[in-house]
C-alpha cells in the first residue's frame, strides 16, 4: 500500500506515542456538523460519501502527525477500516480505539462508526 512520502516504520519515529489532536488545526464547528447532518439526509447521500467525508476530515480529527501515517480506507456498515504502517502502529492505535471512535464520529454528531478494523501492509 502506498503511504505517500512517509517512510516511517514505528510510532516512535513520529513521536514517543501517537497523540490524537496534537496538531489539530480547527475543531469542527457545530454549524458544519449541522450541514453534514442535512446533507446525509439527502437521498443522494451514500456510504461512499461518508468515507470521503471521513478521509477529508481525518487530519483535522486526529492531527496532522497521526494523519500523515494512517489512512481510512473503507467503511463497511458501522466499521471503519484504518490502515497503518506496521504491527507496532496497530498495537498502539488499538489501545487508543475509544478516542479514535470518538473522533471518527465527531462529523456526524452520533455514533455512526462503532468499530475500527486496523490493518497494516504486511499483515
Amino acid at each position: 500500500m502506498d503511504h505517500g512520502d512517509v517512510h516511517l516504520s514505528t510510532p516512535e519515529a513520529v513521536s514517543s506515542s501517537p497523540k490524537l489532536g496534537y496538531s489539530r488545526s480547527v475543531p469542527l464547528d457545530p454549524a458544519i456538523k449541522s450541514l453534514i447532518a442535512q446533507f446525509r439526509r439527502s437521498p443522494a447521500w451514500d456510504e461512499h460519501l461518508d468515507l470521503e467525508l471521513l478521509q477529508k476530515l481525518w487530519p483535522a480529527l486526529v492531527g496532522e502527525q497521526l494523519a500523515s501515517v494512517t489512512r481510512i480506507t473503507a467503511i463497511h456498515g458501522s466499521t471503519a477500516v484504518l490502515d497503518v504502517p506496521d504491527l507496532v502502529w496497530r498495537k498502539q492505535l488499538f489501545r487508543m480505539k475509544g478516542k479514535l471512535l470518538h473522533r471518527m464520529n465527531e462529523p456526524w454528531g452520533a455514533q455512526r462508526i462503532t468499530e475500527i478494523a486496523i490493518t497494516y501492509e504486511n499483515q
